[in-house]
Formats: structure tokens, C-alpha cells, sequence
């Protein structure tokens, strides 16, 4: 069976042919007693024959199409001496061409006294909560012998996803994007060519005053640790919205959206963070209203606004949220694979809290490891101290600077002169692709129609015309025929 795709499906695809292994979701359940491999093989099988979300996939042409088939996808059974998890999640990848989305692997391992279950979903799929909410019914008909009884309930207007936290009424508050180039030159003299994964534990020290969620305070200290960072009075970033119905998760259509984050810090420095705490807080709770923000601001802003959605996620998550712990009593626990894949983005900074304990992870395709470890310890120290602060008085001057020696940053190409040969080549490939008689130097591409699709065509035909293969990041950050030529004219000359 073949459908045409959701304009959030086709986004969500259209992402992944930038970077072929975006979006795996890796992810290792332990079994401490063992595992009852005929009744776990049997379990997942079932489910997978059940819902039409585990054999759907999508062909990929000038089109995109899902489709659902009836083979169900293939359930591995091995043993292994010892679990090498990197490597198995190395061999385990999925591309959104693949014909199954969803791989599971049943592990036997002979040097532990528990069994692992590996499954990797593609996002496109299940998002993290749904997958949770999966092993959560999972754990619960395994143990129990017999499946669960499912429901599928009707899926929820796409443009109105629902959710516990929806606030009453309004839209949330309409965002100024009139800092936001100051700021993404800042991010781009910080800019590299490498790709880290960075992670880290710690706990809070003493008992922290309860005043806020932990959501909002996580969300404050990473800001002011990217103000400070950046030495930038203002802050731009984007953080998911559970737009999924949780009694739906089986189905695909509900899938989470992105919220625009912004905040201006320079009239701020003798505001009491409380304050501050409540009115981002405030903030939160309004912007959950069912707003389509991707649309929004395409519509209203051009594409220098939405480089929001792809410098900087922002990820809380907490055990409230998504259990790690299955069942205690006989020992089944998820383990997050730091395996996931989530290369598109400038800077994917997650955060899990439980209790007292936070676990941080960070994914970066654009920024240093030595850049990442200094806003990884600010956000450490930031958010100690807006715990800390229970008798109130910490205002965000304590905690930020915003003044530094003003520097040149490297990040940023100088343009080439409109005319120039280089210039020339690349507005003539603009041209072609999108049917347009003329590109002018300051206008975006995707002001003029590129979409993810044509993104893939472009790449191509720059690195044919001058055999150089910049990164799908580079045609978002340099997105005019002035800027990208004045970054293939520095190119050239490193090469040279």
C-alpha cells in the first residue's frame, strides 16, 4: 500500500538525505535475569505484524511516497562473547532508503548474566517518548506472557497536536529576530570542520528549592551559558515540543515539533534570575499551542530565522518523561545508546535529569571539543548556582559577561565581488535548478524555492564544477550566491 507523505513527514525525510544516517535512535534494553528468546521473538513479532508504523518506508524519487508492506521486518537473534555496543550500533545503521526502518536483535552474552535487547528505530518512525512508551508495554506483556491489549485511537488534526502541558488560548509571544545575525556570526567564528560526541554525569550538590520546573531552570542556565559563551546579549536556539498524543504513539502523523527560542540579555544584567526563571517559564507553557513555527517564520522571515532550527537544539528530557528503569524488580533497564545520530544540526546539547543526577550529551557537527567542553562546564556551574540561589538575591550580571575584545571571526567569508567568475558558476547552478532567470547576490536560496531535495542536487553540482566537497551546513550558513561563492573562493585558496 502507497500514500502520498505529511508535510511533516516530507521535512523530517527530506533532512535525512542531507546526512544519510541522521535520525537512528539506538537503543539497548538489559534484562538482568536473561531473556526468554522464544517468548521475546515471538512478542516482537507480533507487534510488528499488528502495526503498519514497523513496516512502513518510504520511496524517494521527485516524490516522496510511504509505504507499508506486509513482511514484517526481520528480528536477528546472536551471541556474542562479550557486547561490543559501538560496534553493533555501527553495523546497525538506517538510511531513510532502507526497506525497514526499525531493526531489532535479540543478544545473548555469554560473559554477562543479562541478555540485551538492541533496537534502532528511525525518528521518522517513533520519537523518543513513544519509544518509551513501546518498551514500557513491551516490558509489561513480556513479563506477563500474553501481548497487550492495543488500541489504535484516532489520529489528531497534524496542524493541532495535543498535548498535557497545552496552555488555554493564545500562541505564545511572536519572536524579534532582529539580533539574530550578530549572534549566528558570533556562532560561526566558533565554527570547525569536525564532528564530536561529548558526555558527561554529575549531580547537584545539597537539595535544590523547587520554585521552577526543572525544565525552565535547565533551559535558563544553558542560555546564559551560551550568552556568556559568546559574550552575546542575545541568545537564539530551538528546544522539541511533545506534540505526539501519547495514547497514539502506534501511528504515524503526531510527530514533535521544534519551538523558537529567544532571549535579549543586555537590559537583564540586574534582574534577579528568579525573575528571569518565571518569565521563561511563562513563556514555555504559551508557546504550546499547536503553532506550525517551522511554516510560521519561513512565511514571515526568510531563511535567516530559520537557521534557528538547525544551529542549536536545546533537548530536556527527564525520568518522569522517559523511564530508564523498565521494571526494578527483575532488572530490566533502558540504557540510551550514545550512538544516536543527529549530524544535521550545529549543536545538539540533551540533557536527562533524574533526581538529583543529570546526564549531558552533546552532538556537534560544527564546533570544536575544546569550545564544547567550556560551555559544557559553564552550564555545570550556571546551573548549580541558579539551584543554589534559595534565598534569592543572584542576579544574571553575577553569572554573565557580555564584554570581550571584539574579534575578527574566521567563520566568516569574505564575499566575492557580484560578477566574479566564481559568483558567476554559482548563481548560474541556482538558476537552473529553480528556474530562475536571475539570483541576486543577497538573496537567499531557499527564499527562491531550495528545498531539502534540490539541497542534495546543489551539493553535487558545486562539487562537480570545482571539486570541493563543502558540508550540507556550509549552504545553510553561507544560504546566498554571494556568501557560498565567497566561501568556495576561500576553499579554493586552502587547497591551493
Amino acid at each position: 500500500m502507497s500514500a502520498m507523505v505529511s508535510s511533516t513527514e516530507k521535512r523530517i525525510v527530506s533532512s535525512c538525505l542531507l546526512s544519510p544516517t541522521a535520525y537512528n535512535i539506538p537503543l539497548f534494553v538489559r534484562f538482568a535475569e536473561g531473556l526468554n528468546i522464544p517468548r521475546m521473538y515471538n512478542l516482537l513479532t507480533r507487534y510488528m505484524e499488528d502495526f503498519e508504523l514497523f513496516r512502513t518506508s518510504y520511496e524517494i524519487h521527485s516524490e516522496i511516497h510511504k509505504r507499508t508492506r506486509n513482511e514484517p521486518p526481520t528480528i536477528e537473534v546472536r551471541t556474542f562473547e562479550h557486547l561490543d555496543k559501538d560496534r553493533l550500533i555501527g553495523e546497525q545503521l538506517i538510511t531513510i532508503k532502507d526497506r525497514a526502518l526499525v531493526r531489532f536483535l535479540i543478544c545473548r552474552v555469554l560473559d554477562e548474566p543479562g541478555d540485551y535487547l538492541f533496537i534502532n528505530a528511525h525518528h521518522v518512525l517513533l520519537d523518543g517518548f513513544s519509544m518509551n512508551l513501546f518498551l514500557q508495554e513491551l516490558t509489561q506483556a513480556y513479563l506477563s506472557g500474553e501481548p497487550a491489549v492495543s488500541q489504535l485511537y484516532p489520529l489528531l488534526p497534524e496542524e493541532a497536536p495535543q498535548g498535557s502541558m497545552q496552555a488555554e488560548g493564545g500562541g505564545g509571544r511572536t519572536l524579534s529576530f532582529g539580533k539574530y545575525a550578530p549572534f549566528k556570526s558570533k556562532l560561526l567564528g566558533r565554527q570547525s570542520s569536525e564532528i564530536h560526541y561529548l558526555n558527561e554525569c554529575f549531580s547537584l550538590d545539597g537539595s535544590p528549592a523547587k520554585r521552577h520546573s526543572d525544565f525552565a531552570v535547565a533551559l535558563t542556565a544553558f542560555s546564559l551559558s551560551l550568552a556568556h559563551f559568546l559574550h552575546s546579549g542575545s541568545v537564539y536556539l530551538a528546544y522539541p515540543y511533545l506534540g505526539r498524543d501519547p495514547r497514539n504513539y502506534k501511528a504515524l502523523g503526531n510527530f514533535v515539533q521544534l519551538i523558537p527560542f529567544g532571549i535579549e540579555l543586555e537590559e537583564e544584567l540586574g534582574t534577579e534570575t528568579d525573575q528571569l526563571i518565571a518569565g521563561i517559564q511563562s513563556r514555555i507553557f504559551a508557546s504550546f499551542a499547536g503553532r506550525d513555527y517551522y511554516d510560521e517564520l519561513i512565511r514571515t522571515e526568510g531563511m535567516s530565522s530559520m537557521n534557528i532550527f538547525r544551529d542549536i537544539i536545546f533537548d530536556y528530557k527527564s525520568g518522569s518523561l522517559i523511564a530508564k528503569t523498565l521494571n526494578e524488580a527483575h532488572g530490566i533497564q533502558l540504557e540510551e545508546a550514545h550512538g544516536y545520530r543527529d549530524e544535521k544540526y550545529g549543536l545538539h546539547f540533551s540533557v536527562y535529569k533524574t533526581g538529583n543526577d543529570w546526564e549531558i550529551s552533546i552532538i556537534s557537527s560544527e564546533y570544536g571539543l575544546t569550545d564544547l567542553q567550556a560551555l559544557l562546564t559553564l552550564f555545570h556551574s550556571i546551573l548549580q548556582k541558579l539551584y543554589a540561589n534559595a534565598g534569592g538575591g543572584l542576579r544574571v550580571g553575577d553569572l554573565v559577561s557580555l564584554t570581550a575584545k571584539e574579534e575578527k571571526h574566521g567563520g566568516e567569508a569574505a564575499p566575492e565581488t557580484p560578477g566574479g567568475k566564481i559568483y558567476d558558476e554559482v548563481a548560474g547552478i541556482v538558476s537552473a535548478l529553480l528556474g530562475e532567470a536571475g539570483v541576486q547576490a543577497n538573496v537567499s536560496f531557499f527564499d527562491l524555492g531550495m528545498d531539502s531535495l534540490l539541497l542534495v542536487k546543489f551539493k553535487k553540482r558545486i562539487r562537480e564544477s570545482f571539486n570541493i566537497n563543502l558540508k550540507i551546513s556550509d549552504f545553510f550558513n553561507y544560504h546566498t550566491a554571494e556568501l557560498l561563492a565567497g566561501k568556495i573562493m576561500d576553499h579554493l585558496k586552502e587547497a591551493n
